[in-house]
């Protein structure tokens, strides 16, 4: 998983400026993945790179061109190995400090000591205004379990637990196991046919049904749908162009007008294919 260690003053330009040191910085950066982008599939132009600095903005912050050029320096000598893009290469300690990033701040999740009862993951939070990436201890929740940091839902991790300082320990709540992260502690889904006000409220084969008000059990292809959220089995969307009735999600290499037609959510040129790199996936807006 990716994660950035930058905070940055002038991050908001998004371009390179001679008059701009800092800004000069994250244009040479976010050109060192041009091509890990247009190899995914994903856009090439820098944009998203950009975003991702300036969404770490901080008034405090001030680059260090010392940290910077070893940062870039680095990173062009890792370009060429086999992992770069995909970001199983952990880049220079030097890009953590660029923007004044304490040394030894994780980068992402290779920079974090593996531990026997869980996942360890690089997050991010903001205290003050400031942005902070630290390794935190992520272990498979029960009900009651506190403090929650997110839900898993299908195999995929949705962050949102805690606000604040993120805790060095927190919870996972899997629906597979019946449970959902309410933002403090593992609770149990909303039943079949009890109210419910979001689809991840519900179990995995449910979904908030709006017209009702309660969770129902999910569609199959061939129904009628209106597309809400999770309103199609797994394997299937709304088909909102085409009757509006649920439709098998089509394999890589089938043709596609969205990522909603995708099983894999990928739709790049027309054509499904293959879930990007998370590298690529994170710096690229993929």
């Amino acid at each position: 998983m990716w994660a950035f260690a930058f905070a940055i003053a002038s991050a908001g330009s998004g371009c390179k400026s001679d008059d701009d040191p800092g800004a000069a910085f994250i244009g040479r950066y976010c050109d060192i993945y041009k091509p890990c982008c247009t190899a995914a599939g994903l856009p090439g132009d820098g944009a998203a790179c950009r975003a991702l600095f300036a969404s770490s903005s901080s008034s405090k912050a001030k680059y260090d061109a010392t940290q910077g050029d070893a940062c870039i320096s680095g990173l062009m000598q890792q370009s060429s190995q086999t992992g770069f893009c995909e970001g199983s290469i952990v880049p220079p300690s030097a890009c953590a400090r660029a923007f004044g990033g304490a040394a030894g701040a994780c980068v992402q999740d290779s920079d974090c000591a593996p531990s026997s009862q869980g996942d360890v993951r690089c997050v991010s939070s903001t205290t003050n205004g400031q942005t902070v990436l630290k390794c935190q201890l992520q272990i498979r929740g029960t009900a009651g379990a506190t403090p929650c940091v997110g839900s898993v839902r299908g195999g995929v991790t949705l962050y949102g637990g805690t606000s604040g300082d993120a805790p060095d320990q927190g919870y996972l709540c899997d629906a597979a196991d019946g449970l959902r992260c309410d933002g403090t502690a593992c609770v149990a889904l909303t039943a079949q046919g009890a109210p419910c006000e979001l689809s991840d409220n519900c179990a995995e084969t449910d979904f908030c049904d709006a017209t009702t008000g309660t969770c129902a059990a999910r569609k199959p292809v061939g129904t009628a749908c209106i597309d809400q959220a999770l309103e199609c089995q797994a394997g299937a969307y709304c088909n909102t162009s085409g009757g509006m009735t649920c439709a098998a999600q089509m394999d890589v290499g089938g043709a596609c007008t969205d990522n909603v037609q995708c099983l894999t959510g990928n739709c790049p040129n027309g054509t499904c294919a293959a879930i990007p790199t998370g590298g690529a996936n994170a710096i690229c807006g993929g």
